[in-house]
């Protein structure tokens, strides 16, 4: 999955430092990346002596040697440079290795996080950067603001030697999943994967363990996967707002369409290589 990126070690204490030569910069604008374009024709992330001034940048994390920061959206930068450019955030699923990609996502979580929090939600007020951790602060009421993490549940659906796969009605992603959806108010884990499954397909598990999760910070989510076996009928009722299709598929016939880095493709493949 993303997040694994041995022997590198993701380090997200909290610093407040100002950057030092060599240290990622991580900028967005309107879902796109700001990369460097080398003599070679490929592209890398910028670093801090790559620019003559940049002000306000905020430590967001380490990975093995390698520091990034972020400069919060909003705060302005003029690119002059011929080698800098703005590319679709796709991109770095494109051509960086794995743990790039992972420190990409996290960096993303946290840009956006500062950009929609740079105004109090209690009282409307300017918030300014806490020195002291990860948060922003209202100095008018007082309001401490921590990064957003949303829970979401994934999970494999198994009748005996079948697995359930359904694919999304909306967007671009038209590839073969599994259910998934956002844990609401009040709900336990156990209950959001019921009340998903039952939501979307109409059908009922029993027998519901956990499998693994996965933070994915383009989205703010940390997912928690499971299985759970089917409980009576296998009749698929879609649910066409959310699927537009839902299929029973015996493990010889799973479709290998995505990435490793996802745990969508780990719980198929564990179904597929009977690891579950």
């Amino acid at each position: 999955m993303i997040q694994d990126i041995e022997p590198l070690i993701f380090d997200n204490n909290f610093l407040d430092e100002a950057p030092t030569f060599n240290d990622w910069i991580f900028i967005s604008s309107d879902e796109k990346i700001l990369l460097k374009e080398t003599s070679a024709g490929r592209y890398k992330l910028p670093i801090y002596s790559e620019f003559e001034k940049l002000n306000n940048l905020i430590y967001l994390f380490k990975i093995g040697s390698h520091r990034m920061y972020v400069l919060p959206t909003g705060n302005k930068i003029h690119i002059t440079r011929y080698d800098f450019s703005y590319q679709p955030f796709r991109v770095v699923f494109q051509i960086f290795p794995q743990w790039i990609q992972f420190a990409c996502n996290t960096a993303k979580h946290l840009s956006n996080w500062y950009r929609d929090n740079c105004y109090c939600g209690r009282c409307g007020s300017s918030t300014v950067f806490k020195h002291s951790e990860r948060a922003l602060y209202c100095p008018k009421c007082k309001n401490v603001i921590y990064p957003t993490i949303s829970p979401v549940i994934i999970v494999g659906v198994i009748d005996k030697d079948k697995l359930l796969l359904t694919k999304y009605a909306h967007g671009d992603f038209k590839k073969y999943g599994l259910i998934a959806g956002y844990v609401e108010i009040g709900e336990t884990l156990e209950v959001a994967v019921k009340r998903e499954i039952y939501e979307e397909v109409g059908l009922k598990v029993e027998n519901i363990r956990y499998f693994g999760s996965q933070p994915w910070g383009e989205n703010h989510i940390l997912i928690s996967g499971f299985f759970a076996d089917l409980k009576g009928s296998n009749h698929i009722q879609l649910d066409y707002e959310e699927l537009s299709t839902g299929k029973w598929f015996y493990k010889h016939e799973l479709p290998k369409e995505l990435s490793d880095t996802s745990i969508t493709y780990e719980m198929i493949e564990a179904f597929r290589n009977n690891k579950v």
